[in-house]
């Protein structure tokens, strides 16, 4: 009787066994297809923000080009004496003047909405990926609406306005009016704080988001 109830322990013991052992390889695989997948996820992040800064450094460079040319604007209002070397069509091109910055995010939209991105165990990766994709996110999508309806409430009718003038001398003698100082004005101010603050803040989260998933892909792949 004993030897009976020795060996089916033993059995039951040896199924045990087998079932946790069966569940932990299986756990075990699921695990690391999650930190594959994840780390698929964080790799197309890098490119999505490379690809973002190519195109802040672009809409940078065009908000600088926007500002020479508000600035001119400004100095004719002023009745200042324009260099010879003002492009001659300057008033006809609006390249600059309207720019605004459109990021990329869908990998992180991937990761975050399989839920992949709260497996990350790296709080300076997961504190840089808060700061770009949802604080400085946020204040960008906020200034690009504030931007957009300045453009539709000014823009439009401006450019229109100048479409329809002749000469650079009604353009002159239009500015020289005073009709135009405040909305110069603001526009520059807009322009300014648009690079200075919406750009920059984005460039430097990017930046740095770029180093953390770097010191991150380089741990995980030392493990």
């Amino acid at each position: 009787m004993k030897n009976v109830l020795a060996r089916g322990g033993i059995e039951f013991l040896a199924v045990l066994l087998g079932i946790t052992g069966s569940l932990w390889i299986d756990n075990y695989s699921k695990d690391k297809e999650i930190f594959l997948a994840l780390n698929q996820d964080i790799n197309n992040i890098k490119s999505e923000l490379k690809q973002d800064l190519i195109e802040m450094n672009r809409v940078d460079s065009l908000v600088t080009e926007g500002l020479k040319k508000i600035n001119i604007y400004i100095n004719i209002a002023n009745k200042k004496k324009l260099s010879t070397k003002v492009d001659s069509a300057i008033f006809l091109k609006t390249t600059g003047l309207t720019s605004t910055f459109f990021p990329m995010g869908s990998s992180y939209l991937v990761a975050q909405n399989s839920g992949r991105i709260n497996k990350i165990n790296d709080l300076s990766l997961l504190k840089s990926i808060s700061k770009y994709y949802q604080n400085s996110y946020e204040r960008l999508n906020t200034n690009n609406f504030m931007y957009d309806e300045f453009l539709n409430k000014n823009f439009f009718k401006f450019k229109a306005t100048l479409d329809n003038l002749k000469s650079h001398e009604e353009i002159f003698k239009l500015f020289e009016s005073g009709k135009y100082d405040v909305l110069f004005l603001e526009w520059r101010s807009r322009r300014t704080s648009y690079q200075n603050y919406v750009l920059n803040d984005l460039k430097t989260s990017a930046n740095q988001l770029l180093i953390n998933i770097d010191n991150y892909l380089l741990n995980t792949k030392a493990k």
